[in-house]
């Protein structure tokens, strides 16, 4: 068994959301490492005003290229219409018109969604080595544990899933 790297994350904000820059900057940190690489990024809101809908679809682009991108998003009314423009032509990839549509019309006025497609470049080379190491992979996902301790069920029933317990 090969575990997924990818990974979607998904994250809501309120009409009060003030991103400032934080965003951006944790989305530029998220790749510097190269341990994790964004795939696909979009950002839908409902303008506050007027409820129209505003989108920016990154996929494809370099980890700078997205900054950039998401920098004049934010802070130019013009790009705002240009990207949401862009994100809604049909181009193949991303996330279709009619998709976006329905997300940005799920909002209300001022609220927004951000998506992105992660890549957890690190747990390909982990799983390579394993697999070449003559390991399987009996599970992974994310949990709420500050130590092994708190998960020591899950432990014991992906034991017994690969055979690894001592007992037939």
């Amino acid at each position: 068994m090969t575990l997924p790297s990818t990974q979607l994350v998904v994250y809501g904000f309120g009409p009060d959301a003030d991103f400032e820059g934080r965003l951006v900057g944790a989305l530029e940190r998220i790749e510097s490492g190269g341990t994790l690489r964004i795939l696909d990024a979009i950002f839908v809101a409902s303008d506050p005003d007027t409820g129209e809908l505003l989108a920016v679809d990154l996929k494809g682009d370099s980890s700078a290229g997205k900054v950039g991108a998401l920098l004049s998003f934010r802070l130019e009314p013009a790009e705002r219409r240009r990207a949401t423009e862009r994100a809604l032509r049909p181009h193949g990839s991303g996330l279709p018109a009619e998709a976006l549509r329905a997300l940005g019309g799920a909002l209300a006025p001022g609220e927004c969604i951000v998506a992105l497609l992660v890549d957890h470049e690190w747990a390909r080379a982990l799983d390579e080595a394993v697999s070449r190491t003559g390991g399987t992979a009996l599970g992974a996902g994310f949990v709420e544990a500050t130590g092994l301790s708190e998960l020591a069920p899950d432990l014991l029933a992906a034991a017994k899933r690969s055979g690894t317990s001592g007992r037939p």
